[in-house]
């Protein structure tokens, strides 16, 4: 089944009633996995990572770690089963050591260690909420990549998803990815990129969702980690250095709006991912950040929840694509 990219036009359905189908020493840097890693902060009702305290905003207990799970599916139907999109690997050209940007809880290393079994693939997170039982090829560690990197041998292949609002300086971590990458290797980004859009007048100007996408954006700003980072990361590549820079966009309806049946599906996927956890993607912004009482994120947050649920709202998050070589 092919992937469905954003350029092609997604058509609300009209039948509202359908539905649809490493090395312990390989960096100097790396924190222990110790009791205060483990003392996690919690916070009206939520827990979020230890190490470097405040820095993401994203929680970490178990309902975030099932939605990050879900959320691997939902890449898989986007991108028609495939774990990524650029040529590494092509030409019989072996991938030796991968790097996982932001692994929560793992799912998408173990994956691609369980289909490269040639490859070493190390998992980075803020966050010790991986498994302890994964293949041989695969390992983790706790760590926070905006500081210098410190490995000591170079991948051939580097992968963030979902990674955007987590860096303040993108052109830094681009930078500090084309030095530790080995001539010819690849890097790829996935991301979505608010805020919030619509192709007709179905999601109105004083809308619930836009007012919530909006605010997620303003937020995210003014801690100096946008929301919308994607839509710079194919000029900052260059400016890095790298080249074969390609870039796709695809979309991520709201809910099971579109007529495709593939696009249904995903936005069903979509919906599972979002609206069960506005909450998570909230709670800490809006108190932290703006100064809101939980009770009052979580009243907003009701009319936003029924607006994402409403088939009658064609609204869908931009997602973006991009990855780039460095030169051999």
């Amino acid at each position: 089944m092919a992937d469905v990219p954003a350029h092609q036009a997604v058509e609300a359905d009209e039948h509202e009633n359908d539905s649809a189908i490493g090395d312990e020493d390989d960096h100097f840097s790396t924190v222990s996995i110790s009791s205060s890693i483990l003392k996690y902060r919690e916070e009206n009702g939520r827990t979020y990572h230890a190490y470097k305290d405040g820095k993401y905003l994203g929680p970490n207990d178990e309902p975030e770690r099932d939605r990050l799970d879900l959320q691997h599916h939902l890449f898989s139907l986007t991108f028609s089963g495939r774990l990524y999109l650029c040529p590494v690997g092509q030409n019989g050209k072996q991938i030796h050591r991968v790097l996982d940007v932001g692994t929560g809880t793992g799912i998408w290393a173990i994956d691609f260690a369980d289909e490269h079994q040639e490859s070493e693939v190390l998992g980075i997170d803020l966050s010790a909420i991986q498994p302890g039982f994964v293949p041989p090829n695969v390992s983790f560690q706790v760590d926070d990549l905006e500081e210098p990197w410190t490995f000591r041998e170079k991948f051939d292949f580097i992968y963030a998803r979902m990674m955007t609002s987590s860096f303040a300086d993108w052109p830094r971590f681009f930078e500090q990815a084309f030095e530790h990458l080995a001539p010819g290797g690849f890097i790829e980004m996935a991301d979505m990129c608010f805020p919030v859009e619509c192709d007709d007048e179905t999601m109105t100007q004083d809308s619930a969702l836009r007012k919530w996408a909006n605010l997620i954006l303003e937020g995210t700003t003014k801690i100096r980690r946008p929301i919308n980072s994607a839509k710079d990361y194919k000029q900052q590549l260059e400016t890095a250095g790298f080249v074969d820079i390609v870039e796709q966009k695809f979309v991520w309806p709201m809910n099971r709006w579109p007529k495709n049946k593939k696009m249904k599906e995903i936005g069903i996927w979509s919906r599972e991912n979002i609206s069960p956890s506005l909450e998570g993607f909230s709670m800490a912004l809006f108190t932290r950040v703006f100064g809101w009482t939980k009770e009052e994120v979580e009243v907003f947050l009701v009319d936003v929840r029924k607006e994402v649920n409403d088939p009658k709202i064609h609204s869908y998050l931009p997602v973006h694509v991009v990855y780039a070589q460095k030169p051999s």
